[in-house]
């Protein structure tokens, strides 16, 4: 158990169970649109999510100019040079596997343009530091639930995509949104500590926290909404955004917060329970 709880931890310094929640939410959408995906768009999805979040992880991780309080952080000051190499290859791998498989032509240009626009993004996010620190948490989440869903989405277009698609898309959107409002909630001691900005930036910790609390009752009441006015071939999926909705909750609430990070950031994995129907 220990070897497990340590290899575990391992993958979450690495954001591996990031990029396996994000190839979960992939899941999801085509699940919802009834498509199958080429197994290459989640390797491609699974590089892409990596890159971007090691990459924000670097940057941040060399602007801290003492070794960093949060394990995750320190991390990547300690292992700086070996990730900066791998992440090189892994966006060389990605973009090779993107310009040379046939079956990923189609989501090519739509890719490069959230990436590049995503790029940008995250530049000046960093360029003007604690100034626009409050934006980074809704954009990650924006960007985060556009990249999930984009693949499933283009695979469909230009036939018609069904309204409940847009219903779930909004949910996820909510989902991630809670999902880092809490982790910044949780991590304000050691990103003051660390010289990093947050939402906390334009809002008080009372404040944040009656945002997560209108964030949550919303998502369950949305979930709720989904299984008794849906079709019933949709349950399953309102069902696991419930479920998702509702460990947060309790995680947020719970007494004993050791590794709460590790633990929500591994509840978006839930949407692999689709593999079994």
């Amino acid at each position: 158990m220990n070897f497990l709880l340590s290899a575990w931890r391992i993958l979450n310094l690495l954001s591996i169970d990031v990029v396996m929640g994000a190839m979960a939410g992939t899941l999801f959408f085509a699940d919802m649109l009834d498509v199958s995906l080429p197994m290459g768009l989640y390797m491609v999805l699974g590089m892409a999510v990596w890159s971007v979040y090691t990459l924000d992880h670097l940057l941040d991780a060399r602007k801290t100019g003492h070794p960093a309080s949060s394990d995750r952080h320190r991390f990547h000051q300690e292992n700086f040079k070996t990730l900066s190499i791998v992440l090189l290859l892994m966006i060389s791998l990605g973009l090779f596997c993107l310009l040379n498989f046939q079956s990923l032509k189609f989501i090519l240009i739509p890719g490069l343009i959230l990436g590049i626009v995503m790029g940008i993004w995250m530049g000046l996010l960093h360029l003007f530091g604690k100034k626009a620190s409050w934006l980074k948490e809704f954009s990650t989440a924006v960007f985060y639930v556009s990249g999930i869903a984009l693949g499933p989405f283009i695979f469909v277009y230009p036939n018609e995509i069904p309204t409940p698609f847009y219903y779930f898309l909004l949910g996820y959107l909510v989902l991630a949104s809670l999902n880092l409002f809490m982790l910044s909630y949780l991590d304000e001691q050691i990103d003051r500590l660390d010289g990093f900005g947050s939402i906390l930036q334009v809002l008080n910790r009372p404040g944040l926290k009656n945002l997560i609390w209108v964030l949550a009752l919303t998502g369950v009441m949305g979930m709720l909404t989904a299984l008794l006015i849906l079709p019933s071939y949709y349950s399953i999926h309102a069902s696991i955004l419930m479920l998702l909705f509702l460990f947060h909750i309790k995680e947020f609430y719970a007494a004993d917060r050791d590794r709460i990070r590790e633990k929500l950031e591994a509840s978006f994995l839930l949407p692999f329970i689709l593999l079994l129907f």
